[in-house]
């Protein structure tokens, strides 16, 4: 299997995977006594829970990452979707890529064309027969939120709603220009942290994005309305509606004016 440019293939008796060169001895040596990546986050005493499809957590990175940041994210895959979900929870058909080397790729397409995504720092897959699940590792960002909790979080955000808002809408712009598609962009895969006095928009959950040709963008305005859609399903949810001009922020960082959603 070829990797990006820093990152070496593990494979053990029980799994198969991928990590930055720095952190492959690690990963191996874990790997070899049959535990999980996210097993092994699980029970480490500075281990702190993340919201996610599933538990997520937040660890000290044991060897710098390709970012240099101090903590890794650890995530278990889950199935989404009404149907999906409940039928398959964890599994996947052990067809075409995993869904670690997938999101590997699609992260490293992203982080070329400059779009803000966390690195990603290994990934495993534990074959059962014609399925397997999986674990990914990410370098975490500090002082995150994503846009959920920023607009619909119980506790206020210590990050400015209007600056979320249109640093969210760059970043939509900014895949629809530089040829990158999310087909599942919502509220919780856009991650908002300071950057410089700034706020800055991370995309992250990439492993269906998809990177067209360079030059060729992506389809206009497609990622907006499922954002859009996503928004409005946190205030069906939470009961909290947002206020006319916060969707004319957000569209004043799309660079363009939609109709007013329904």
């Amino acid at each position: 299997m070829k990797l990006p440019a820093g990152y070496e293939e593990v494979e053990t008796g029980s799994a198969q995977g991928f990590a930055i060169r720095d952190a492959e001895p690690w990963m191996r040596d874990l790997l070899s006594s049959g535990e999980t990546l996210w097993g092994w986050a699980s029970v480490q005493a500075s281990a702190a829970p993340l919201e996610g499809r599933g538990k997520v957590f937040s660890v000290p990175a044991p060897t710098p990452g390709p970012d240099g940041r101090e903590r890794w994210v650890v995530r278990h895959y889950y199935r989404g979707g009404a149907v999906a979900a409940p039928l398959l929870g964890d599994r996947y058909l052990a067809v075409g890529r995993p869904r670690p080397v997938r999101e590997l790729f699609a992260a490293h397409n992203a982080r070329a064309r400059d779009i803000a995504t966390p690195a990603v720092v290994a990934g495993a897959t534990y074959p059962a027969g014609v399925w397997y699940r999986a674990d990914l590792v990410t370098e975490q960002i500090p002082e995150a939120s994503d846009l959920a909790e920023v607009l619909f979080g119980a506790n206020p955000s210590d990050i400015d709603v209007d600056a979320a808002l249109l640093a969210t809408g760059a970043l939509i712009r900014n895949l629809e220009r530089r040829g990158i598609l999310h087909p599942d962009l919502n509220a919780k895969n856009v991650v908002l942290a300071p950057a410089g006095g700034q706020v800055l928009a991370h995309l992250v959950d990439l492993d269906r994005c998809c990177a067209r040709a360079p030059g060729v963008p992506a389809p206009a305005y497609f990622m907006r309305r499922r954002l859009e859609r996503s928004l409005r399903k946190f205030q069906r949810r939470t009961g909290r509606v947002l206020a006319p001009d916060a969707w004319s922020t957000l569209r004043a960082g799309f660079a363009d004016r939609d109709e007013d959603p329904a």
